[in-house]
């Protein structure tokens, strides 16, 4: 059975919404209040250049069938969270997924919007300093393809890619260079020409980009699954780099990669979770390049349904985040979950939840020599959601 987690995700909502101000705190994490609340809104990605400037990006007001929502967009001062105005699109549903920021005055969030019930665009919007913008080009570029994920490295360097789309998807990669977005031409999984497709990035520098998939793959003559994969950008080249595969061969059960951050060339994560579809259960999945190869990482999970949506790197190599939910034994709530990478293992943190309904984080950001974590998700139940947003430091 072949499995897009990530279709799931990004379009209309799962998830869950808050009710509280800055006075809940557990582990180090206190809930700070984010708008806008009452709206059914959920955030979905976060980006930080300091303690004293973030963006995060999500939807709000969207119908049962994920129609008519709004794009959000909040903006994190030092202070305070505020809503910042979204451009006019000339659609009337717009979701963004996530976002990126290189200065103050560079951000890039993306997503997609609908003018009818499934016929998408993919959305680019672009922060100058002063306004938010629509950007036609990046929309050209992946066209064909909902954008999911967005690096952005400097005002004349950034990528995007593109996916979940269409019977025949291979997900599509754009780059920027200051004027326009040009689709790459990037290395395809060696799976005899099946489907595959393109889920998160992420860079640390022009010549160290990296972007994790899925592929297709024959189990048997009757069924199908799929593996993730890697594509890296070492400044002249595009080549994929294996990651581990799933374990055992029920198509059923497998990986799935949400999330990565890229340190150095020598220092990459990803996190996501080990899904089993025939007993709809997930535990915590964390994989860690060192140079050479992809490995696993042995890291807790509490609960029935434990996934790892986000992940960043705080002031060392030593001190890492990962963020998700996890349904605890007995209950069918989700709640958030945070774990910590000390340089030697990774444990959980406790994590406060918003006051009613169920809460979840789905993105982690903050910035080296930055004393603030920023985690972003949401609280509450279906159609009544609230953005979620934690602090730690």
């Amino acid at each position: 059975m072949f499995v897009s987690k990530i279709a799931a995700g990004i379009a209309v909502g799962a998830a869950v919404v808050l009710g509280a101000t800055t006075a809940l705190a557990a582990g180090g994490w206190t809930i700070v209040t984010a708008p806008p609340t009452g709206q059914d809104a959920q955030l979905y990605g976060v980006t930080t250049t300091s303690d004293s400037d973030a963006w995060a990006v999500g939807y709000s007001n969207a119908e049962p069938n994920g129609l008519d929502a709004k794009a959000v967009i909040d903006h994190w001062n030092g202070s305070a969270w505020s809503q910042d105005a979204a451009p006019s699109t000339g659609y009337s549903t717009n979701t963004l997924a996530a976002v990126s920021a290189s200065r103050t005055s560079d951000a890039w969030a993306v997503g997609y919007s609908e003018q009818s019930r499934g016929a998408f665009h993919p959305l680019g919007l672009h922060w100058n300093g002063t306004t938010w913008s629509v950007s036609a080009a990046l929309a050209t570029a992946l066209g064909g393809q909902l954008a999911v994920g967005v690096a952005d490295i400097s005002p004349t360097d950034a990528y995007a890619v593109g996916g979940h789309l269409g019977s025949a998807h291979t997900g599509l990669v754009a780059q920027w260079n200051g004027s326009t977005w040009t689709q790459l031409t990037v290395p395809l999984p060696d799976n005899n020409n099946m489907l595959s497709d393109l889920d998160a990035i992420s860079a640390d520098s022009a010549s160290d980009v990296w972007i994790t998939g899925t592929d297709l793959f024959e189990v048997n003559s009757s069924d199908y699954s799929e593996e993730d994969y890697s594509l890296h950008w070492n400044g002249s080249a595009w080549s994929i780099v294996p990651m581990p595969l799933n374990p055992g061969t029920n198509p059923d059960v497998g990986y799935a990669i949400n999330a990565l951050k890229a340190n150095s060339p020598t220092d990459v994560w990803a996190v996501g979770d080990e899904y089993n579809l025939t007993t709809n259960t997930g535990s915590t999945l964390i994989e860690h390049y060192n140079g050479t190869a992809w490995s696993i990482v042995t890291s807790p999970s509490p609960g029935t349904g434990a996934d790892l949506t986000g992940v960043t790197t705080s002031n060392a190599s030593n001190d890492v985040w990962a963020v998700g939910d996890y349904t605890p034994a007995g209950s069918s709530v989700a709640q958030t979950l945070t774990l910590n990478w000390n340089g030697t293992t990774w444990s959980t943190v406790a994590s406060p939840d918003g006051s009613t309904g169920a809460s979840t984080l789905l993105s982690v950001a903050t910035t080296p020599g930055a004393s603030i974590v920023q985690a972003v998700g949401f609280t509450g139940s279906s159609q009544a959601y609230n953005p979620l947003s934690l602090q730690n430091g």
